[in-house]
């Protein structure tokens, strides 16, 4: 990629840049992340970038990167990332806190009555493999500066197939964010690939504001507004991976 600039006495290609990221290390699954998309398709992960006058920067191993605007497409808030797999029907709650038993059976019946249930049907795991049972999966192949951080913080994730009233199985994803802005306002989708990483579509998200009670809220540690961001998926076998993320504000 052309256009790289020179910064601290550091001079990276794309491939190289993309490689030393790598190295630096997988990110945790409920630590946030900044995705650079570049306009030639090539993109990278960072914890934080900054935009000053026309260019990107951010950190890598061994200095800091700096990346014309004009090679950027987008940069999107990464929040969580999963695999999809039609075989595995058993619900999954996931929860990143600190916090004893009694307490995370009491969220997690929290957040499975704030589905939103107008159309939707809870399934076994055996009703939902039986509906997906017919599904055949594909093969896997100096100026003014912004700081981009993140102001979100995934705290939890739940995910369960459920059957759509005159459909069949779709999966529900949920997802619990804190933050100390409120976030009805932003634009969430889950972005669906296949095998080979490519982007099939986006998927957008509904946002609701989650009710605490306040004793739990403490138990758990929760001393920001909690929300809630809901996917509904349907079954296809080219998914792969899923991730959540949101355009940056």
């Amino acid at each position: 990629m052309k256009g790289l600039r020179r910064t601290g006495m550091l001079w990276l290609g794309t491939s190289c840049l993309i490689m030393a990221l790598c190295l630096a290390g997988a990110v945790h699954a409920e630590a946030a992340t900044f995705r650079i998309t570049f306009k030639d398709g090539n993109r990278v992960e960072v914890p934080y970038c900054w935009e000053k006058g026309a260019t990107i920067f951010f950190e890598i191993p061994g200095g800091v990167a700096g990346i014309p605007k004009t090679q950027v497409a987008r940069i999107e808030e990464v929040l969580a990332s999963r695999e999809m797999s039609l075989d595995e029907t058993t619900p999954r709650a996931d929860l990143y806190v600190d916090a004893g038993t009694k307490e995370e059976e009491a969220m997690v019946q929290l957040v499975r009555q704030a589905v939103p249930q107008a159309d939707l049907e809870a399934l076994s795991p055996e009703e939902a493999a039986l509906l997906l049972g017919g599904t055949e999966r594909s093969p896997a192949v100096a100026a003014s500066v912004r700081l981009y951080r993140t102001t979100v913080h995934p705290k939890g994730e739940f995910s369960e197939w459920m059957k759509l009233k005159g459909d069949g199985a779709v999966l529900v994803v949920q997802y619990l964010l804190s933050g100390s802005q409120d976030l009805m306002n932003r634009r969430f989708h889950v972005l669906l690939y296949d095998g080979s990483d490519r982007l099939l579509r986006k998927q957008p998200c509904q946002v609701q504001e989650l009710e605490i009670p306040k004793k739990l809220a403490a138990k758990l540690g929760l001393r920001e507004k909690l929300f809630m961001v809901v996917a509904t998926l349907q079954p296809d076998p080219k998914i792969r991976r899923y991730e959540l993320a949101s355009a940056t504000p």
